[in-house]
């Protein structure tokens, strides 16, 4: 089975965030994934918000073994589709880039690992697999 993380799951473990230890199980299972937009969402978030330089982040993640998932066409597409959904007629607040994992967990079948509360939401409507991770600090 393979989880895709989204930008919280990784941030929490590079952080040392409650969802840390969790995350560190899925690293030593194997078979974590995570989309190129979650990939820039932790860089940039990392460096903007944290301070940490973008090719040190950059170092740690690619050490870490987690397979990237191009954002391709029909990823795109199916992200799309699902902000347009889930957006405004439902009240929440879907990102664009959690609409891309969103997507890339709907296409590739994967269990999708978040703490995110309107992407659980939005997940379970779509019938993916989740990993409620706990919130951040």
């Amino acid at each position: 089975m393979t989880v895709l993380l989204d930008a919280y799951a990784l941030i929490a473990y590079l952080r040392d965030e409650p969802a840390a230890p969790i995350v560190q199980r899925l690293l030593w299972d194997g078979q974590l994934a995570m989309s190129s937009v979650q990939l820039a969402e932790v860089v940039d978030r990392m460096e903007r918000v944290y301070g940490v330089a973008s090719d040190e982040i950059e170092v740690a993640v690619s050490a870490l073994g987690i397979e990237v998932v191009v954002a391709d066409y029909p990823v795109g597409a199916q992200a799309g589709r699902l902000r347009a959904r889930h957006y405004s007629p439902t009240g929440r607040t879907l990102s664009l880039a959690d609409s891309f994992c969103a997507a890339t967990a709907v296409i590739g079948e994967m269990t999708m690992a978040t703490a995110d509360p309107i992407l659980l939401t939005v997940a379970e409507s779509e019938g993916c697999q989740i990993l409620r991770l706990p919130g951040s600090a």
